[in-house]
């Protein structure tokens, strides 16, 4: 008797130790309570991609209609570009519990379980609002976001400071190159200015700070020195627009032109810039001295935008405040990619021809 009950004891420990090799722990911290339960399509590395659908800044507490409307776009990916949910506020914490409510979405589960996705996080899904690199709880929304996002345990090492991480998808003349940054994890304070502006904080330029950190600096080199015939490079923050008073690469000045030198310096062409973050949609572009043009979509949000106006020297037309998403259509023949922001009922509210070679 006191054998089987040896052997029931030892069966069990076996099976705790296997089922806790699938959750990622944060260091002194216990499991995340929570895994989702969605039986997610994966990635087809062969397949060509020809739609991407792409948003952010979804309120897991809230309505979503729009998800009906992506999911009518039939994409063949679709990126989440940050603030996936809400867990900054004391209301809304665990962040784990968060990622819970937003699998209760009818429409939002059915997307994951039809279309392959990629995903990065922006300060709400990070668990600080405009947190960065001194958030206590930094490695906490990590683990959760590992745990959620359950492809990134096999895409980035496990002891990688951050969650920032590629992904090449397609057949030889035909390669879409995904980079996802991380923006937070690493990025130093922000330097607060004019605090009384009713659109928004006002940061002061910090031209000693870092966005990205070193590490993930020599990492999107590497990245962007690897064949693609196009290539969309997710930042959460905006960072071709340098106006608006909000959390955005000009903030600090010498990162975002290390950027730019970087794209010019790898001579990594056909890029598109994706971000999220201020709850409205725009598209931007900028001109670089010996690179071309460089292109920006911004499409935010899912079901929270916003109530003021948007103004930018880099913005293509007007910026838009109602909830909406990115769909880009690849043509590979004629070799450009046709981008629109789209609302309610797949409404066309702004869009852009970007050709590539």
């Amino acid at each position: 008797m006191k054998i089987l009950i040896l052997i029931s004891l030892l069966l069990l420990t076996a099976c705790s130790s296997n089922f806790k090799k699938n959750v990622v722990s944060a260091p002194n911290t216990p499991a995340s309570s929570y895994q989702s339960d969605i039986v997610a399509r994966g990635l087809d590395y062969d397949k060509t991609l020809n739609k991407i659908g792409f948003s952010s800044c979804f309120n897991q507490d809230a309505p979503a209609p729009i998800w009906k409307d992506i999911l009518n776009s039939q994409n063949d990916l679709f990126l989440f570009l940050g603030d996936n949910i809400y867990g900054s506020s004391t209301d809304q914490k665990p962040i784990s519990e968060q990622y819970r409510k937003m699998d209760q979405n009818a429409e939002y589960r059915r997307l994951r379980e039809e279309v392959p996705a990629l995903a990065t996080w922006d300060d709400h899904d990070f668990g600080e609002r405009d947190g960065g690199a001194d958030w206590a709880g930094k490695d906490n929304a990590r683990r959760d976001f590992l745990n959620y996002w359950s492809y990134t345990r096999e895409s980035l090492p496990l002891e990688q400071p951050g969650i920032y991480h590629s992904k090449i998808i397609g057949r030889k003349g035909k390669t879409v190159q995904i980079i996802l940054l991380d923006t937070r994890y690493n990025r130093s304070p922000l330097i607060m200015g004019d605090q009384t502006k009713k659109s928004g904080k006002d940061y002061l330029p910090d031209n000693f700070g870092t966005i990205l950190g070193e590490q993930q600096w020599s990492w999107l080199r590497d990245q962007l020195q690897k064949p693609a015939n196009l290539r969309f490079i997710v930042s959460s923050i905006q960072l071709i627009a340098d106006q608006p008073p909000f959390e955005k690469w000009a903030n600090f000045p010498k990162e975002r032109q290390r950027f730019f030198d970087l794209l010019k310096g790898t001579k990594a062409g056909n890029v598109i810039l994706l971000s999220g973050d201020r709850h409205m949609g725009s598209i931007s572009k900028i001109d670089l001295k010996d690179y071309g043009s460089l292109y920006e979509i911004t499409a935010s949000s899912i079901n929270r935008p916003n109530v003021y106006e948007d103004h930018d020297s880099h913005y293509l037309g007007s910026s838009f405040n109602g909830v909406n998403y990115g769909f880009a259509n690849i043509d590979w023949k004629g070799k450009k990619v046709y981008i629109e922001l789209r609302t309610l009922e797949n409404r066309v509210v702004n869009q852009v021809q970007v050709p590539f070679k």
